[in-house]
């Protein structure tokens, strides 16, 4: 019976992760040595001829919601490429490549940083760059590619009151529509951080759906704003992007948010408790030594 059990269960994981849509998320594309949010161009281009060479097809934000919301089919092995905070690099850099392999990719824009030096990353030692300005947004958008919104100053949004929280999505919103002449129906949180009150403001706002990483996602449930994203980092090997775009990917997730939640709890207990708990496991580990 417990066998039994065991196996409904992975099939059950197995129907349900091989379901989920994977959204990879990158930052900059750009030769930066030691910056796990940096993916160099050769390895870019590596992780794109996997896709190509494996039958991927990239979707949009606007195909993802239609599929959800009325049904419609999608590619048999769609995956969503987005880059957050849209960095010059990203046009420079990610967009030839991007062309070459004949795919498409969403930019996360922040409205008060369009063309402007990342001096928010001075504190990183890194070297200066730009995101893209205007004229480059629109090249973006000429050549295929995707905007949404990613807020006016990339706040934590959870620590902002109602108001302030309104005025970065809102807002943002607003002026990207201006100054592009598109639709912005789309957010991402940044630093993938959010919370139920935020994804209620994030509708009053005028959003379809928002994208998260897997703070405060679901593993079980597909919510259109907290959608959930697999981090791609300059760290990880060809045969771990492999898996990262597979079915499997939700595997990886599934992980993040498991650590997620025990440190939710652990911070929970009180000090003295948690000194006492790490207390016992070392006299235990000091008396099984000593036998």
């Amino acid at each position: 019976m417990i066998i039994l059990l065991i196996i409904i269960l992975l099939f059950l994981i197995y129907q349900h992760i091989n379901k989920e849509v994977p959204i990879l998320m990158y930052h900059r594309i750009a030769d930066i040595p030691n910056d796990r949010n940096t993916v160099s161009p050769i390895m870019f281009e590596q992780q794109l001829q996997y896709l190509k060479r494996h039958g991927y097809t990239t979707i949009s934000l606007q195909d993802l919601y239609h599929h959800f919301t009325l049904k419609s089919p999608l590619p048999s092995k769609s995956i969503l490429l987005t880059f957050d905070d849209g960095y010059e690099d990203n046009l420079m850099n990610a967009l030839p490549l991007l062309k070459k392999y004949d795919m498409a990719a969403t930019v996360c824009i922040i409205s008060n940083w369009i063309g402007q030096e990342n001096n928010w990353e001075d504190y990183k030692n890194k070297p200066h760059c730009r995101t893209m300005d205007l004229a480059q947004l629109q090249e973006w958008l000429k050549q295929g590619m995707f905007i949404c919104a990613h807020t006016v100053n990339h706040p934590f949004l959870p620590r902002l009151n109602n108001e302030e929280i309104l005025h970065e999505l809102a807002s943002c919103k607003i002026s990207l529509e201006h100054q592009l002449h598109i639709p912005i129906d789309f957010l991402c949180y940044p630093y993938g951080d959010f919370d139920n009150r935020v994804k209620i403001l994030a509708k009053q706002a005028g959003y379809k759906a928002a994208l998260g990483i897997f703070k405060g996602t679901d593993f079980w449930r597909n919510d259109l704003f907290s959608l959930k994203r697999v981090v791609i980092s300059s760290r990880q090997p060809l045969w771990e992007f492999a898996l990262k775009v597979s079915s499997l990917h939700m595997i990886f997730i599934g992980m993040r948010i498991l650590e997620y939640r025990i440190k939710q709890y652990r911070d929970l207990l009180p000090p003295t408790l948690l000194q006492r708990i790490f207390s016992k496991h070392g006299n235990k580990k000091h008396i099984n030594k000593n036998n």
